[in-house]
C-alpha cells in the first residue's frame, strides 16, 4: 500500500495518478471526501483526515510500504502565523511516521529549503527535511522542486485585467520552471523504486530557466497577445493589491519576503543543470496543455 498526502493538489494527484495507472494500491488523504472520489473511481482507497492530525495519520499510515509527504504550498491569505501552521502540520507528521514505523517517504521540498530562514514558508520545508532526517531506519528522498509553472496561472487575471502580468519579481532573474505533473511522476518512480537510504536530497530543476519576462512573452505569443510584458510592481503596490485582495499582514511579509530571497537569490539551485536534474514536460507543453484552457474558461467566465 502506497499512501498520498494531499493527495488532491497538484503534486499529490499526480502522484496517485501516476500509481494507480501502474495499477499500484493506494491510499489517497485528504479533507473533502468527495473531492478524493475521482481516485476512488480508478481503485484507490480513500481516508479523511485534517493534515495536523496526528491520530488519524497514525491510522492513514499503517501498512504503507511508501509515504509521500507533503506540506501545503500555498498560503492561506488569512492566516496571522503560517509558520506556527506548518510546524503543527510537521508535529502531526513526524510522531505518525515514527509510531507506524514507515520505513520509506518521498517529501516534497523547494529551492531554497537548504536555508534555515530568509526564505517566507519555504523555511518550514528545511523544518521538514530536518524533522524526517531525524527519524530512525527511515529512508527519505527529499524532492527540492523549483519554480512551479502551475505558479502563473495567477497570472491570468493580471492578463484579462490589466492586459499585463506583474509581480514583485524582478523581471530578469532566472527560475527554474518545473511541472507539477513531473514532479508527480518523480516522486511516484521513487516510491515504487524505494532503494533510496537513509537521507538522500534530489533537485528538480524543470525543463527550462526563464525569467519572468521570458515566460510572460512566450505565453503572450501563445494566447494572441505578442506585445504582452510583465511589469515588476513596487513593494507598496504589491502590499496595496494583496490587502484588497483579503491578505493578512502576515502573509503580505511572507510573500515579499520569499520575492525578496528569490530576487537575490538566496533562494537559488546549488546543483548546475544536468540530464538527471531536467525534467521532461516543456514550457510550451505547459502553455498548450495548462495555460491555454484555464485562459480560455476564465475569458468565458469574464
Amino acid at each position: 500500500m502506497y499512501v498520498i498526502t494531499g493527495a488532491t493538489g497538484r503534486t499529490g494527484s499526480a502522484v496517485a495518478n501516476y500509481l494507480l495507472d501502474k495499477g499500484q494500491p493506494i491510499r489517497v488523504i485528504g479533507r473533502n471526501p468527495e473531492r478524493l472520489q475521482p481516485f476512488v473511481r480508478k481503485g484507490a482507497e480513500p481516508f479523511v483526515s485534517e493534515p495536523g492530525d496526528a491520530t488519524r495519520l497514525m491510522k492513514a499510515f499503517t501498512g504503507a510500504k511508501a509515504v509521500y509527504v507533503m506540506l501545503q504550498p500555498n498560503y492561506i491569505v488569512t492566516s496571522t502565523d503560517f509558520r506556527a501552521y506548518q510546524t503543527r502540520i510537521i508535529n502531526a507528521l513526524i510522531p505518525a511516521l515514527a509510531q507506524t514505523k514507515v520505513k520509506n517517504v518521498v517529501s516534497l521540498s523547494s529551492w531554497g529549503a537548504d536555508k534555515e530562514e530568509g526564505t517566507g514558508p519555504v523555511a518550514g520545508l528545511h523544518l521538514l527535511e530536518q524533522r524526517l532526517n531525524q527519524i530512525e531506519g527511515l529512508n527519505v528522498l527529499h524532492l527540492r522542486a523549483g519554480y512551479f509553472m502551475e505558479n502563473l496561472l495567477s497570472q491570468i487575471q493580471n492578463i484579462l485585467i490589466h492586459d499585463a502580468a506583474k509581480g514583485p519579481f524582478l523581471p530578469d532573474v532566472q527560475f527554474p520552471m518545473v511541472s507539477t505533473r513531473d514532479i508527480g511522476q518523480i516522486a511516484g518512480e521513487a516510491m515504487l523504486k524505494v532503494n533510496h537510504q537513509d537521507q538522500q536530497i534530489r533537485e528538480l530543476h524543470g525543463s527550462c530557466d526563464l525569467s519572468m519576462s521570458e515566460a510572460v512573452r512566450l505565453i503572450g505569443k501563445a494566447i494572441g497577445k505578442p506585445n504582452l510584458g510583465y511589469i515588476q510592481t513596487t513593494e507598496e503596490a504589491a502590499r496595496n493589491e494583496m490587502r484588497s485582495q483579503g491578505f493578512s499582514e502576515h502573509i503580505i511579509d511572507l510573500v515579499l519576503e520569499t520575492a525578496h530571497a528569490l530576487n537575490t537569490k538566496h533562494i537559488r539551485m546549488l546543483e548546475q543543470r544536468s540530464s538527471e536534474n531536467t525534467t521532461p514536460t516543456s514550457f510550451d507543453t505547459f502553455i498548450n496543455e495548462v495555460f491555454i484552457p484555464q485562459y480560455e474558461n476564465e475569458t468565458r467566465v469574464k
